[in-house]
C-alpha cells in the first residue's frame, strides 16, 4: 500500500516544526495542529501542469520591476500636468514639484530598462525574445520621451506608446507565471490581466493626440478640452492599474522563490496515489 509518510521538509503552519518523517494523517508533535493543514498550505497537485520555465524567479522579478518602474515612469505625466497647471493658473510654486517627478520617472525608467536587459533570462524562445525586445525598447523610448519639449506633445501621449510597449512585454510573462502562484490562481477577483491596462493606455494616448490636433483647428477648442479631460482620466486609471499590477507581481515573486511542493516531492513516488485519493 502506498505510503503517506512525508518525505520532504514541511514546516508546520502554526509553529514551524519540521514535519518530515511523520504521517500525513497525524498531528504536529509540537503544537498539535493537524498535519493536513500544513499540507493544504504547501501542497499543490497542479504543479506538474506548468510549462517548463528556466529561472522563474528572474522572470517574476522582471515582471515586478517592469510594472513598478512603469508606475514610476508615469511621474512624467504628473510633472507635465503640474507644469501646465502652473502655467495656466500662474502659480509658479506648483511647478517646483515637477522636477522631482521627472527625476523619479527617469530613475524608474532606467531601472526598468536594466531589468529587461539583464534580469530577464536570455533565451531563444519567442516569448522571451519578444518580451526582452519590447521591454528594452519601451523603457528606452520612455527615457527619450523624458527629454522631449513638453509643449510639442500632448500630456497623455507623452508616455502612451512606451507604456504600451512595456505592457506588451509583461503580458506573456504574466500569463506564464500566474499559474505558478496558487494565490493568484484562486483569487479570481484580484488576478489582474494586462488587457485592461492596454485599453486605458491606448485611450489616453489616442484622445490626447486627437486633442492636440484639434487645438490647431479653429473652432475646435471645446472638443479638444473635452478630449483632454478624457485623456487625463484614462491616464489616471492606467496609473492606478500599474500600481495594482505591481502589488500582484509580489505574489508571483513570492511563489517563484518559495514554490509549492508537488505530490512526488512530499510523499515520494510511492505515495502519489495515496495523497491524491486523500487516504
Amino acid at each position: 500500500m502506498p505510503s503517506s509518510t512525508i518525505r520532504h521538509n514541511l514546516p508546520c503552519t502554526k509553529c514551524g516544526y519540521d514535519l518530515e518523517g511523520l504521517a500525513a494523517t497525524g498531528i504536529c508533535p509540537e503544537c498539535g495542529t493537524a498535519i493536513v493543514d500544513s499540507l493544504t498550505a504547501r501542497l499543490d497537485t497542479e504543479t506538474r501542469q506548468f510549462d517548463d520555465m528556466p529561472n522563474p524567479h528572474r522572470v517574476a522579478l522582471t515582471v515586478l520591476f517592469g510594472s513598478a518602474c512603469a508606475f514610476g515612469g508615469s511621474g512624467i505625466v504628473l510633472a507635465l500636468i503640474l507644469e501646465k497647471l502652473a502655467e495656466s493658473a500662474e502659480i509658479p510654486a506648483i511647478a517646483v514639484a515637477a522636477p522631482v517627478f521627472r527625476s523619479a520617472a527617469f530613475v524608474a525608467n532606467t531601472i526598468g530598462f536594466l531589468a529587461f536587459l539583464t534580469v530577464l533570462p536570455w533565451r531563444r524562445e519567442p516569448r522571451f525574445v519578444r518580451a526582452k525586445a519590447l521591454g528594452v525598447s519601451g523603457f528606452a523610448a520612455w527615457l527619450i520621451a523624458s527629454f522631449v519639449d513638453e509643449q510639442s506633445i500632448a500630456t497623455a501621449t507623452y508616455t502612451a506608446i512606451p507604456a504600451m510597449l512595456v505592457l506588451f512585454a509583461i503580458a506573456p510573462l504574466l500569463r506564464a507565471l500566474a499559474p505558478r502562484s496558487r494565490a493568484y490562481r484562486n483569487a479570481r477577483a484580484t488576478a489582474q490581466r494586462v488587457e485592461g491596462l492596454l485599453l486605458s493606455t491606448g485611450i489616453a494616448g489616442g484622445t490626447s493626440a486627437t486633442a492636440l490636433l484639434l487645438r490647431a483647428s479653429p473652432g475646435s477648442e471645446s472638443a479638444a478640452t473635452l478630449l483632454t479631460f478624457l485623456a487625463v482620466a484614462a491616464a489616471g486609471l492606467t496609473v492606478i492599474g500599474l500600481a495594482y499590477l505591481s502589488l500582484n507581481a509580489l505574489w508571483l515573486v513570492r511563489a517563484s522563490f518559495q514554490p509549492l511542493l508537488t505530490v512526488e516531492e512530499t510523499f515520494g513516488k510511492g505515495g502519489t496515489t495515496n495523497a491524491k485519493s486523500g487516504r
